[in-house]
């Protein structure tokens, strides 16, 4: 671990090596190794792609060079690297496009990202199809995330829906006493990928919420599934590193900034206790790939 470290700081304070990636993360070392080496057997064999723990990172921020890339690993990686650092370009990656559009206003970096979940009118299309129940949605959301009212209104009316917004602390008080607020006239809570409301165990107390209350979640990935949601459409890991190595090959080659985007290979999966237990039917594995271009996940 020593010489691990001692490399990071070499790196990011020389000033002859050619152009690195710099992988920005705050979760496990392993989890950011293994995340950086599949990432690194998508890139040039010469690549030189760094792990490095975000206090460390902003730490040495100074030694950065204008054709450096930085992978910010979550929203928070995201926000800290623009606020911090002032050359190369910043990638953002296991981050919401509500998350990325609130912090990209206070980023001076040239920056994209690879979204995590799935977009809205495909999630609208999906529930459409197996929920007719068409009392209002709720849409719980944080400051962390910068939310087009109009638009999503304007998406959910083509799809027989509405939204019913509310803005919440991130407190696990403030958080349920929300939940139960919005019940009384929705009987779905559906959600974004919000990184600060769903941390610190606030989603499972959600979904038990909703659980005894008779309500379901429409999750924005498979572990909101496992833990109780009723659907969600999501990428994979592999999936999105593939856009990602794309974009930043893009970037070094052609100067070229490819838009930030939602994978197009998206999976759905659904909790079968929910199904079971409210009565929906589901659209076959052939169906939900030819009409919604999503593979089942028992058949991916």
């Amino acid at each position: 671990m020593k010489r691990i470290f001692i490399f990071i700081i070499l790196s990011l304070t020389s000033i002859n090596v050619s152009a690195a990636i710099y992988v920005v993360h705050d979760i496990e070392e392993s989890s950011a190794r293994s995340l950086a080496f599949q990432l690194s057997k998508l890139l040039p064999a010469n690549t030189q792609l760094i792990p490095v723990r975000r206090s460390l990172f902003i730490q040495n921020a100074s030694f950065l060079k204008s054709e450096d890339v930085t992978v910010a690993i979550g929203s928070e990686s995201f926000r800290q690297v623009c606020s911090s650092v002032s050359e190369g370009a910043v990638m953002a990656i296991f981050i919401g496009k509500e998350e990325y559009l609130k912090a990209r206003s206070q980023c001076g970096l040239p920056n994209s990202a690879v979204f995590s979940g799935a977009p809205l009118d495909k999630r609208l299309a999906l529930l459409e199809a197996i929920w007719f129940d068409r009392k209002p949605l709720a849409v719980l959301y944080s400051d962390n995330l910068l939310i087009d009212v109009q638009n999503m209104q304007e998406q959910a009316a083509q799809h027989g829906f509405e939204f019913q917004f509310i803005k919440t602390e991130v407190d696990r008080l403030s958080v349920l006493k929300s939940v139960n607020f919005v019940l009384d006239g929705s009987a779905v809570v559906f959600s974004l990928v919000d990184t600060e409301l769903y941390k610190n165990g606030i989603a499972q107390d959600i979904l038990k919420l909703l659980f005894h209350k008779q309500r379901v979640m429409i999750g924005p990935s498979f572990a909101f599934v496992r833990a109780g949601s009723l659907f969600a459409i999501y990428s994979d890991t592999d999936t999105k590193l593939d856009i990602l190595a794309n974009h930043i090959s893009m970037w070094q080659t052609k100067g070229v900034l490819l838009d930030a985007v939602y994978p197009d290979k998206l999976r759905v999966s659904f909790n079968p206790y929910l199904i079971k237990s409210h009565g929906v039917v589901l659209p076959s594995p052939s169906y939900l790939k030819d009409k919604y271009g999503l593979c089942s996940e028992t058949g991916c």
